[in-house]
């Protein structure tokens, strides 16, 4: 396979120190002189469009293809030339290579949805900021002005060299010269407040040097995760005493003091979802410390680590000291030790060490002050096995459950085809060690199967139809390989403007019979139709005699085929989980 390369490679700029993909574009544009920047695009990029955007750029396997690897590989870039380098400490795995393998292709419309930035209160825009005396020492210094990655984190608005505010590009993040190439320039960049004290500016600089220390610390992705965070939180609140024994915050004296603290961060618009009341406070505050629900914000974890530590280096290592006290469990067998109250993970903690020391399950839960069946779960947990003896799951009993629940079988139908209850297949499931997982496991493989294999029928069934259609025909399948399968679907997905005809000479009248169905499924549709219940496809095609075999061929019947997808794009789009 060919493929197109930059016509002179040695004509590619170098890096400069610090510098995003966005900003190295830019001054390869400059330097060609091409006087539209979709000319530079298409050379480095292959599209005219891709790659373009400031943050998370679409198209870096093309362009690492283009300039021979000159820049390093498209996955070193994604991680350490864009604003995902922020995103990395604080993002699991699946995360980090769901957004690189975006970035790598055609597309990232709905990367930042994804990642949960869309619903946070911390905005997703992520405009491009500079320094004034960093332009002026660069362009000295390299003979270019450029734009840093540290000065385009979230969170940082002062300069960590100069200590003076960036200034904000009123271009790419408001839409303006949303596809050009643009270095920073002193005309369009613009103060990001009005006016500010000393005590705001201090703040500001404390919270900027902060989050560049933390992202850029020499560890390994995903040790700023929500849940290791609160824990290191936690800790911290113990010692000053804000935190009772049970594991609940005195929340009046905390929340005041985090009140006060934030009250000097809240000078840009993007801290602006900093508490302002002490009720907000306190709301904030309550859901830092139990057990999260949904994603957390990096902002939110920074402004939090900046109230309760006076700097990264003290952090770090409360957050080593707390980290290596909990054990490591997999994620699938629930929530994680850092969520859990201080008295939980007491009592977990001396429930082991009674096991192993060789007490009975029923002792040590005596000891520990729990049920016999919670101790066993809590045993499982940890991976420490422990003897039975059974009343109801006899040994020949209990193997054959095993293997059938690590096949993946439903609970139900385990417990019909083995004469118990479902509540005794539970039991079993939270006290043999690893079992559960397993379980989990292969249900999810199972799942995964089932919707490959449907939406690959529909695509062997229906080859000339789109997303749209073949979503609507079986919208459950769709919606799992959505959600946990997106990269095999999109691989799987019909291109745009594709269709296949006939190359048989054809008698059926099609264009007779496209306008006779089409006015048949416009009646149908205004019957059907009702406030607030979008249609499905299925009743449109029960109420039109003939549409359902004609499914197949949609593409013969283009009047029909608008009729129908005009009916179901009114259904509602699906809404993302909140951040705090």
């Amino acid at each position: 396979m060919s493929v197109d390369l930059i016509p002179r490679v040695d004509s590619l700029l170098p890096w400069l120190p610090g510098e995003t993909l966005f900003s190295l574009c830019s001054r390869q544009h400059c330097l060609w002189g091409y006087s539209l920047s979709s000319h530079s695009t298409e050379i480095m990029f292959g599209g005219k469009r891709l790659g373009t955007q400031h943050d998370f750029p679409s198209g870096l396997d093309a362009f690492a293809l283009r300039s021979e690897g000159q820049f390093g590989s498209a996955v070193e870039i994604a991680r350490d030339r864009t604003v995902l380098r922020f995103y990395r400490p604080f993002l699991a795995k699946a995360q980090i290579d769901d957004a690189i393998w975006a970035m790598r292709g055609s597309a990232v419309s709905h990367l930042k949805f994804r990642l949960g930035l869309l619903t946070s209160r911390f905005r997703a825009n992520h405009p491009l900021k500079a320094c004034m005396a960093c332009m002026q020492a660069d362009l000295t210094e390299h003979g270019w002005v450029y734009w840093h990655l540290v000065h385009q984190y979230p969170g940082v608005w002062m300069c960590p060299v100069h200590g003076t505010p960036l200034r904000i590009s009123q271009v790419k993040s408001t839409g303006v010269e949303r596809f050009l190439w643009s270095r920073p320039a002193e005309a369009q960049l613009v103060d990001p407040w009005l006016a500010g004290d000393d005590a705001q500016r201090s703040a500001l600089i404390r919270l900027s040097k902060l989050t560049i220390a933390l992202v850029d610390c020499d560890r390994e992705d995903g040790w700023l995760g929500a849940d290791a965070v609160q824990d290191t939180l936690r800790a911290r609140l113990r010692e000053r005493g804000w935190l009772t024994v049970a594991g609940n915050a005195r929340l009046t004296v905390a929340a005041t003091d985090y009140m006060q603290h934030c009250s000097t961060l809240r000078l840009p618009a993007e801290l602006s979802g900093l508490p302002s009341t002490l009720a907000e406070a306190k709301a904030q505050i309550s859901r830092l410390i139990r057990t999260l629900r949904s994603g957390v914000h990096p902002i939110r974890l920074l402004v939090a680590i900046d109230w309760l530590f006076s700097g990264a280096d003290d952090f770090s290592s409360l957050h080593t000291a707390a980290t290596d006290l909990v054990t490591v469990r997999p994620a699938s067998e629930g929530p994680s030790p850092a969520s859990r109250s201080d008295s939980d993970l007491a009592r977990r903690a001396r429930l082991a060490a009674l096991l192993q020391s060789g007490a009975s399950a029923t002792a040590a839960a005596t000891e520990v002050g729990v049920d016999v069946s919670t101790a066993m779960a809590w045993a499982a947990a940890e991976g420490i096995p422990v003897p039975r003896r059974p009343k109801i799951l006899k040994a020949a009993v209990r193997t054959a459950l095993v293997q059938c629940l690590r096949k993946g079988m439903d609970k139900q139908d385990a417990a019909g085809r083995h004469g118990i209850s479902v509540e005794t297949v539970t039991r079993l499931l939270r006290t043999e060690v690893g079992l559960h997982s397993a379980w989990k496991a292969a249900r999810a493989a199972a799942a995964q199967r089932r919707a490959r294999s449907a939406w690959q029928k529909l695509l062997r069934n229906h080859p000339c139809l789109g997303v749209k259609m073949l979503r609507a025909m079986d919208a459950a399948s769709y919606a799992w390989l959505y959600r946990n399968d997106r990269a095999w679907l999109t691989e799987h997905t019909p291109a745009k403007g594709t269709s296949q005809t006939n190359p048989r000479e054809n008698t059926v009248r099609w264009d007779e019979r496209d306008l006779s169905l089409s006015g048949e499924v416009e009646k149908a549709v205004e019957r059907l139709a009702r406030p607030g219940r979008p249609l499905q496809l299925w009743q449109i095609y029960q109420a039109v005699a003939g549409l359902k075999p004609k499914l197949a061929v949609l593409h013969r019947l283009p009047l029909t085929q608008h009729v129908i997808e005009r009916a179901l794009g009114r259904r509602r789009a699906g809404s993302a989980p909140d951040l705090l």
